[in-house]
């Protein structure tokens, strides 16, 4: 009996002595597994982020914005991380290959000529019910509607691109010419760069240039109010819409009439860069961009910015959007989106604009401290208020091809503006109602 009783009191000391020394710390505890645990996890272990693929054409090592945006979206979503893969080449195409084979990203860049492509073809996600109602409202409204396709939402802003006029200041200081204030008009435009338009040889400078790209011929056509397809998309505009007409007519005058333009081979004697002319102090005037400003600053080349000259009282502009999207297929939408929503919501945009990279999508952006670092960084701003898209299509690449080929005749004068409309209008019934 008294050796049980000694049985007894020893265990309960024993008992005593654990739970003492449980309470002091002084023995380790395993918590139960939690309803979010996974077998095996250890305790106070925290999850492995998801790792989200984003698709671009640009390498992330060469573009400090896009490192500084994947440091900040990680820094806050510490359950993702993102990882990016450049497709440097023939992008647009060979995404749609990626897609159709099942290589599927979370997110990817897409400009926004290509949407309307891949979300009529089934391949992008609707945004509608991801973005909130503040998302939506706060999106400029050239953004909003390149984004929308058939009024639903498919896309998000990466960087907005309207147009601005360039000046060479060096050459209008050369040629004893004053720069035109920022309320100047298209015959202001003129006779200016008829001044700066001289010289043969090595010696000849022009007033205006602009490479035979589409968007760069459209700047000028939205400058006038004109637009490219009817509202259908069935067919284009070029015999029927007034504006569009009187855009063409002043683009050809410049090259024709007036003189003032290098030809195509004439500009590429200074290099391969649409701006090169400009850089090389032979082209007093170009359309440009934000972005544009960049190359003339590693250039040395003296300049300033104005806003396109107004026609009957009236700046326009026409600009480009790139754009985010979410494939539809993708695993994770709503991840996906928290991606999407940082990259093109206030804080993404803000990084974009800070170091220079493009205009805000988003009004919530605060463009104080961009205005402020020089005069003329309020004309971007206000060409976000003034800008339209440019122009979209499904069959948009086969259109602009063959757009692009027709203008080279036109600049060269081998055909007149009407009968470029005819060709250009009937070509593109074709090419348009496919």
């Amino acid at each position: 009996m008294k050796k049980a009783f000694v049985k007894a009191l020893a265990l309960v000391l024993t008992l005593a002595l654990t739970l003492g020394l449980a309470a002091c710390g002084g023995a380790p505890s395993t918590p139960a597994p939690g309803p979010g645990s996974t077998a095996g996890s250890q305790a106070g272990t925290p999850a492995e982020p998801t790792t989200l693929k984003v698709y671009t054409w640009w390498d992330i090592t060469k573009f400090e914005h896009l490192q500084k945006m994947k440091e900040d979206f990680e820094a806050q979503n510490p359950d993702i991380k993102l990882e990016f893969v450049t497709v440097p080449s023939k992008y647009a195409d060979t995404m749609v290959t990626k897609l159709a084979g099942g290589e599927i990203p979370d997110v990817m860049m897409l400009a926004m000529d290509q949407v309307p492509r891949y979300a009529l073809s089934g391949m992008l996600l609707p945004l509608d019910d991801l973005a909130s109602q503040e998302y939506k409202d706060a999106l400029y409204p050239v953004v909003k509607d390149a984004l929308t396709v058939n009024g639903t939402l498919y896309a998000a802003g990466r960087d907005v691109t309207p147009k601005v006029m360039f000046l060479n200041t060096k050459m209008f200081e050369d040629a004893g010419v004053a720069l035109p204030t920022e309320d100047w008009t298209m015959d202001e435009f003129v006779e200016i760069a008829k001044q700066l338009t001289k010289g043969s040889g090595a010696d000849a400078q022009w007033g205006y240039y602009w490479k035979n790209y589409a968007d760069q011929t459209f700047a000028m056509i939205a400058a006038f109010g004109g637009s490219m397809y009817a509202e259908d998309g069935k067919t284009s505009v070029f015999t029927t819409d007034a504006n569009t007409q009187k855009g063409m007519q002043f683009m050809y005058d410049l090259y024709n009439t007036y003189k003032v333009c290098p030809s195509a081979a004439q500009a590429a004697q200074f290099g391969d860069s649409e701006f090169a002319p400009f850089m090389a102090n032979k082209v007093a005037m170009q359309v440009g961009a934000l972005s544009t400003e960049a190359n003339f600053d590693a250039s040395g080349t003296a300049y300033t910015v104005l806003p396109m000259p107004t026609v009957n009282g009236k700046s326009q502009t026409s600009s480009f959007v790139n754009t985010w999207v979410i494939p539809k297929t993708a695993k994770n939408p709503e991840l996906s989106w928290r991606v999407v929503e940082f990259l093109s919501g206030k804080e993404g945009q803000q990084i974009a604009l800070d170091m220079k990279f493009g205009l805000p999508a988003s009004t919530l952006v605060d463009t104080t401290a961009f205005e402020a670092e020089k005069p003329t960084n309020k004309y971007y701003v206000q060409a976000l208020e003034n800008a339209v898209p440019y122009p979209v299509n499904l069959n948009g690449a086969a259109f602009q091809t063959m757009f692009q080929k027709e203008c080279e005749s036109l600049w060269a004068g081998a055909i007149d503006p009407a009968e470029f409309a005819k060709r250009v209008d009937e070509q593109g019934a074709e090419i348009l109602s496919k």
